[in-house]
């Protein structure tokens, strides 16, 4: 298997954790949940691409996700706080974020590892922020 075939796996099945965790109802509670999964998700495909994450990498996975993944989610989370309909659709917004972002933060490192260069401490950050920005 090559490394862009493990790294689908590994995107799709973060992404898939990320929709389910994001479809809490309870507001706010996702966020907590979001970040070890799509950092964990970043660790593997650097591992995948045989390329080690060193500790200033991996806080700047943490600073990234988590405030991509807190800006992104008040939305959805917003409308769970009303009760029964605002609940359903906060839970379907919520997730829908969660998995369109993970997908977007997984390709956005595995297109930089593609490259074949070694993916240095500090551009974590800027590399997830980019992807952001761009969808």
């Amino acid at each position: 298997m090559t490394p862009k075939d493990k790294a689908k796996s590994i995107i799709h099945s973060a992404s898939a954790a990320a929709g389910s965790v994001a479809l809490s109802p309870i507001p706010f509670t996702d966020a907590a949940l979001l970040v070890p999964i799509q950092v964990g998700m970043i660790t593997s495909l650097f591992k995948a691409y045989d390329q080690k994450m060193m500790q200033g990498a991996i806080r700047g996975a943490v600073w990234a996700v988590a405030a991509t993944s807190f800006g992104r989610g008040v939305v959805g989370n917003a409308f769970k706080f009303v009760p029964g309909l605002g609940t359903v659709a906060g839970a379907t917004i919520s997730a829908t974020t969660a998995v369109g972002l993970t997908e977007v933060i997984g390709w956005a490192i595995v297109n930089e590892l593609e490259t074949g260069n070694k993916v240095q401490p500090g551009d974590i950050f800027g590399i997830i922020m980019n992807a952001v920005k761009k969808r």
